[in-house]
């Protein structure tokens, strides 16, 4: 029988994380689900771990590490469910989470994305991530990353999307707009997706009730220079790739100003040296870009006007849970 939900679980030598997010994915109270781990080339034992301890889940695997996005997509493309969740490997879902996720999809058909509540797993009272949300300057925020949690963050709201790390996925909607762009490797892809669905017409929406609890960081480098490297570059993909002329034009100055605020702040963290690196990457992926942006352009069902709709509730979200107490 075909599941209503798929698992698809990206893991990459997470032997010490992935017995924590299985034990919580089999004591979920929705049971119409299969698991996938997509395995990207892990040197430990965790393909072993998932053969032995698990045999109910489904193991993919890679002879080689591709990154995040070709992982994933894997997971999405073996996957059968009618809805698709794609779970970071340093989580633990509450027992509801995807009863809920279902319930809030199923119950409007506009909708194509609906994003868990994050928390951090050291400290569940902070929110890690409670959507996403664009600001004017081009920047896409997690909504209320290290603010406490409270009955600002307990409302359901439409969002622009949600994080990679716990989120679910319309299938008809993902057969339509692409899976995660390989280019990306790993850092904003989720971002790049949110936006296709936008421009597609679909809906994002965040969803209170399914709780996820995130050890962030352990999973994957944030604040390496890779990381640095490819969040720089792949931010400035998102603006060549999805957002509308009129739109670059009329937030260049804030886009500028928050640009050279990074800028700046990696030169004092001491990646300097990887600015000729991000300009370079940029300028071989452009005709790549470019014409992945022609495709988008075309296929696209919603006037700009959505596009600054979501630019404004993204500042206004923003402002509201920096105010949250």
């Amino acid at each position: 029988m075909t599941p209503e939900i798929s698992v698809v679980i990206p893991n990459w030598n997470g032997i010490h994380l992935l017995p924590t997010c299985l034990r919580s994915l089999h004591a979920q109270r929705f049971k119409d689900f299969e698991v996938i781990v997509s395995d990207d080339g892990s040197t430990d034992d965790s393909p072993d771990l998932i053969a032995r301890d698990y045999p109910e889940v489904r193991l993919l695997r890679s002879p080689a590490n591709r990154g995040f996005c070709q992982a994933a997509n894997a997971g999405l493309c073996a996957s059968r469910g009618r809805l698709v969740m794609l779970l970071n490997n340093d989580t633990e879902a509450d027992p509801e989470c995807l009863g809920e996720l279902a319930a809030a999809m199923n119950s409007d058909k506009s909708l194509g994305i609906c994003a868990a509540k994050l928390v951090y797993s050291d400290d569940p009272s902070l929110i890690n991530a409670a959507g996403h949300a664009c600001r004017p300057d081009g920047v896409v925020v997690d909504i209320g990353r290290g603010r406490p949690d409270g009955e600002w963050f307990s409302t359901p709201r439409e969002v622009l999307g949600g994080s990679g790390g716990a989120v679910l996925y319309r299938r008809r909607m993902l057969d339509e707009i692409g899976l995660f762009d390989p280019a990306f490797i790993t850092s904003v892809e989720d971002v790049d997706l949110d936006w296709r669905a936008q421009w597609a017409g679909w809906r994002a929406a965040y969803v209170p009730t399914a709780v996820v609890k995130h050890r962030e960081g352990i999973s994957r480098e944030i604040t390496g220079p890779r990381a640095i490297f490819l969040g720089l570059r792949n931010t400035a993909f998102v603006w060549v790739k999805d957002w509308p002329v009129p739109s670059l034009v009329r937030h260049f100055g804030d886009m500028w100003r928050g640009l050279c605020a990074n800028t700046f702040s990696s030169i004092r963290r001491g990646y300097a040296g990887l600015l000729p690196a991000v300009v370079w990457s940029l300028l071989v992926h452009m005709p790549r870009m470019m014409s992945r942006r022609r495709r988008l352009r075309r296929s696209r069902r919603v006037p700009p006007a959505r596009f600054e709709a979501m630019l404004a509730l993204g500042a206004q979200q923003t402002r509201q849970s920096q105010e949250h107490r």
